[in-house]
């Protein structure tokens, strides 16, 4: 009996080590981001040729999903106190699971509005006490790759939900967007049940009260807010329209001006583990500078309208675009445990949020008045800049994780 208990004491122990808990991350950030929020794009044209019949209430349809999402990063704040970040995870994955379902199902426009705002607060109750599990489940010195390579996933996510739907449309027909969201629900619910079983981190015991204030803990917290601002107006509109600039500006083809798009993702799935791991050895302030500054590059080269510069944006952004929230996420680990990191990282999440909200009306607006996307493109670089110099202002060196304890599990 003794020989039994100490295998199942060893085998929950391995369960609870990052060598399990990192990969069920990634594939919930997958979920969370690359099905539960950035998926629906994909399939805009044919949902909204079926069953929408209006680009204007197709856009509505992502800005409920957004505005749900930001309500699920303002839950997970107020309740990190109560509620713990792996329950939070398991909770975000049911929920978006059921979201899919949901929208595979619809029949009409209001029941699309529900499956929306079922992901879009699932996917916030998983993103954002992910990182800071994986960042208590292992030691410091690896603590920016463990957070990169859960960010990792909202590139697996992203390259998964285009193969798919690239699959089904190839099979059904370009019509076909039912399927696809039948399969990422089947797929969202094989990673709950993974989830429920083994998602199980070390408690760390908290003491005292948790609150959104928390945030105000993490040395340079204005910095790190400001410029998690920055990035969020940033990417809204270089994602927003970096195609439509390339065919409408530089006279770009179809396939070539996607071609560019599709790299920029394939960088999104390697900038969180790169920059991650170098801030683990550089310092965060630096790792975050050097990439805000790089997004400013990366943004500046899209009115270049030319090879081979769409191909280094491309190559910049993406890199960029993953690796500085992994950063911030970092630094955020470095002073806080799990539970004060979801509250803190919530609320940095909400400034984000709502630029990415401003963004693409902005942008179009711009874009619109001018007759170019160029000046829309100099406000985003405008943005990464004000960015990179908000990160500047943060401590030379995470001093605070030094005087942490930390998981000692090998990475």
């Amino acid at each position: 009996m003794r020989a039994f208990g100490a295998g199942l004491s060893g085998r929950r122990s391995a369960a609870r080590g990052p060598r399990v808990l990192l990969p069920l991350l990634v594939l919930a950030a997958a979920v969370a981001q690359g099905f539960g929020r950035f998926g629906s794009a994909l399939l805009l044209p044919a949902l909204n040729a079926d069953l929408v019949h209006s680009y204007a209430v197709a856009g509505l349809l992502g800005t409920l999903n957004l505005s749900a999402y930001l309500a699920g990063t303002l839950l997970v704040s107020l309740t990190a106190g109560r509620l713990a970040p792996a329950t939070a995870v398991r909770l975000g994955l049911l929920l978006t699971t059921t979201g899919l379902t949901v929208l595979a199902l619809a029949p009409s426009v209001p029941v699309l509005v529900v499956g929306m705002v079922l992901a879009g607060f699932g996917g916030a109750m998983i993103w954002v006490p992910a990182p800071g599990i994986a960042g208590s489940a292992v030691r410091v010195a690896r603590r920016g790759l463990a957070i990169g390579l859960t960010g990792s996933g909202v590139g697996v996510g992203v390259m998964a939900s285009s193969g798919l739907t690239a699959l089904v449309h190839a099979v059904a027909g370009p019509g076909a967007w039912r399927p696809v969201w039948g399969i990422e629900a089947v797929l969202s619910a094989v990673v709950a049940a993974a989830a429920a079983l083994w998602l199980r981190p070390r408690v760390t015991p908290v003491s005292g009260p948790v609150r959104i204030s928390a945030l105000r803990a993490v040395p340079g917290w204005i910095g790190s807010t400001v410029s998690y601002g920055g990035y969020g107006l940033a990417i809204a509109i270089y994602m927003t329209f970096l195609v439509a600039a390339y065919e409408d500006d530089a006279g770009f083809g179809t396939g070539h001006a996607s071609a560019v798009f599709a790299l920029a993702g394939v960088c999104i799935t390697a900038g969180g583990v790169v920059l991650g791991r170098w801030s683990d050895s550089v310092g965060r302030r630096v790792a975050m500078t050097c990439a805000y500054l790089g997004m400013t590059a990366a943004i500046l080269l899209v009115p270049v309208g030319a090879e081979p510069w769409a191909v280094l944006s491309a190559i910049l952004f993406g890199l960029a675009m993953s690796g500085a929230p992994a950063v911030l996420a970092a630094h955020l680990a470095d002073s806080l445990d799990p539970r004060r990191f979801a509250a803190a990282f919530g609320a940095v999440t909400l400034v984000f949020g709502l630029a990415q909200l401003v963004g693409p009306q902005l942008g179009g607006w711009i874009a619109d008045s001018t007759g170019s996307f160029t000046p829309a493109f100099l406000v985003a670089a405008g943005a990464a800049i004000v960015a990179a110099t908000a990160s500047a202002t943060l401590p030379r060196r995470g001093a605070a994780a030094g005087s942490r304890s930390a998981a000692a599990d090998p990475l």
